[in-house]
């Protein structure tokens, strides 16, 4: 048990190190632990070593959790250029904001959101891989039923817009989420335009990769 203990540790050294962009490491290292507690486990229940099970399960967990991380690292740098990105253990998260693609209370794309859509469905082409949710949301002015409304028909308006100018996904849908979940406060001006918003949540998986 102490040399599987100290393998893990290793490894999951090793990954953070010789792997670019601190998602990948960690994503590096997660799978190197996780796959070598189920190498162990695996080994134990075959009647092999449980160290040669765990060094096994370590190597490939490291390659699978580093696949993934590499896929996330690169796609975020390249959507970053284009608009605001946030990079999360689960993910990607693309935030555009609702006072460049729309008009007031229009759920209409307006002509200079174009080339910022443009610009991203480019990047999202080069990663056929992707789960993406595209998200809608409102300040908290007007009443909860034009909000919901208003959020569903902006998210809709870029989903339209990315599957109309070819992207090849693995999945993608639309939801509005209303004036919840804002990310400022809506007492000011500048608070309510950053509640008003489109974000891309893009996932992936490890299986799809490989």
């Amino acid at each position: 048990m102490k040399k599987l203990v100290l393998f893990v540790a290793a490894v999951s050294m090793l990954a953070a190190c010789t792997t670019p962009g601190k998602r990948t490491a960690w994503g590096a290292a997660g799978g190197a632990a996780v796959g070598a507690v189920a190498g162990a486990v695996i080994s134990h229940n075959t009647g092999g070593k449980s160290e040669t099970g765990a060094i096994i399960g370590a190597l490939s967990g490291a390659a699978a959790g580093g696949l993934l991380g590499n896929y996330y690292d690169k796609q975020a740098k390249e959507l970053a250029a284009i608009a605001d990105v946030v990079k999360g253990p689960n993910g990607i998260q693309v935030y555009l904001k609702n006072d460049i693609l729309f008009s007031t209370g229009s759920s209409e794309l307006s002509a200079d959101s174009l080339q910022t859509l443009s610009d991203l469905n480019r990047v999202l082409k080069k990663y056929p891989k992707n789960r993406i949710v595209v998200q809608g949301y409102t300040d908290s002015t007007g009443g909860d039923a034009i909000n919901q409304k208003l959020s569903t028909a902006r998210a809709k308006a870029v989903y339209d817009y990315l599957l109309g100018s070819g992207l090849k996904t693995l999945s993608i849908k639309y939801v509005g989420f209303g004036a919840s979940n804002p990310v400022a406060s809506n007492d000011t001006a500048e608070g309510r335009a950053a509640n008003r918003r489109v974000v891309l949540a893009i996932t992936a998986n490890e299986k799809d990769l490989q």
